[in-house]
């Protein structure tokens, strides 16, 4: 069973939501009637993040970021979080309040103030962080339709390859200072997806890779999706690491993760528009839900990372 698969498991057991429920479990945050946006994301040491690769502050940054990019994906604009944080054997309540400084510069830097939270002990660190934000009219990943495209925001594998590059899994390309930090600090692309909100059909972030998150609005929005992986926008630096892990440049950043670009799906004409950049890199087609890939490393099986697959 996958993550997803879980998911849905736990949704069926909990039952129909209320009716001030506009958006339930299953997209990138739930919507309380009119305008409320709640979302929730846990970073788990050894999971998300490593101690011999990132510092205190680096966690804290990347634990914040990962649960707003959810408010972006959905076109809304943060209010504020509240975080439970266990603190793992080992940490030092110095090391609790660097992590807690990296909180901060998050905060400061996607405009979502910590308003309170939890502390206890646990084997290993882990944050849990709650977001709340405002859209006035959410995007979901439901409303994708047969002859739209599909397309996404910036740059695409950094995130994988830093990790790489930090385990010293790979040889260290000219690149790595900037490849280590999308890794540690990821953006959350709010601006983007507030300007994004009333002119794409479908958007979600990418958080687990494009061949997973666009099978997500496949299924979400009932349409079949092709997928050119040579049209993927890379990082510089990602293709000297793919090449060095033996694997297409383009399979290697659609299954990496982490990049926290917004995927969306749009009529094409709207492409001007929209007034941020954005690469086409498919087209929503009618047929099954699912993705089918094209191009060098294409391979039906493509998925990207899954807390419960190996």
């Amino acid at each position: 069973m996958g993550e997803f698969d879980l998911i849905g498991r736990l949704a069926a057991a909990l039952g129909e939501a209320g009716p001030a429920v506009t958006v339930p479990i299953g997209d990138d945050a739930a919507v309380l009637a009119p305008d409320l946006v709640v979302s929730t994301d846990l970073l788990v040491e050894d999971v998300h993040v490593r101690r011999a690769t990132s510092a205190p502050g680096d966690i804290g940054w990347k634990a914040l970021a990962v649960a707003v990019s959810d408010l972006a994906a959905m076109g809304a604009e943060p209010l504020g979080a509240v975080i439970g944080l266990a603190l793992g054997a080992g940490w030092s309540e110095d090391e609790a309040v660097a992590v807690y400084e990296g909180v901060a510069a998050c905060a400061a830097a996607t405009g979502c103030p910590v308003v309170g939270g939890d502390v206890a002990r646990a084997p290993m660190l882990m944050l849990a962080v709650t977001v709340l934000g405002r859209a006035a009219v959410p995007v979901t990943r439901a409303g994708a339709r047969p002859g739209d495209v599909l397309a996404v925001t910036g740059a695409l594998g950094g995130s994988e390859a830093g990790r790489l590059v930090l385990e010293g899994q790979v040889p260290a390309p000219p690149e790595q200072a900037a490849l280590a930090d999308r890794h540690r600090r990821p953006r959350p692309r709010l601006r983007e997806g507030r300007a994004l909100a009333g002119v794409v059909r479908a958007m979600l972030d990418v958080s687990d890779g494009v061949a997973s998150d666009a099978r997500r609005l496949a299924e979400a929005s009932g349409v079949a999706v092709e997928v050119d992986l040579a049209a993927l926008p890379l990082q510089a630096g990602v293709a000297a690491v793919a090449a060095a892990q033996g694997v297409a440049a383009g399979a290697f950043a659609a299954t990496g993760g982490e990049d926290y670009e917004l995927l969306v799906a749009l009529d094409g004409a709207a492409l001007t528009a929209a007034s941020v950049p954005l690469t086409v890199i498919g087209r929503i087609t009618d047929g099954a839900p699912g993705v089918r890939f094209s191009g060098p490393g294409a391979d039906a099986g493509l998925r990207g990372f899954d807390h419960l697959r190996p």
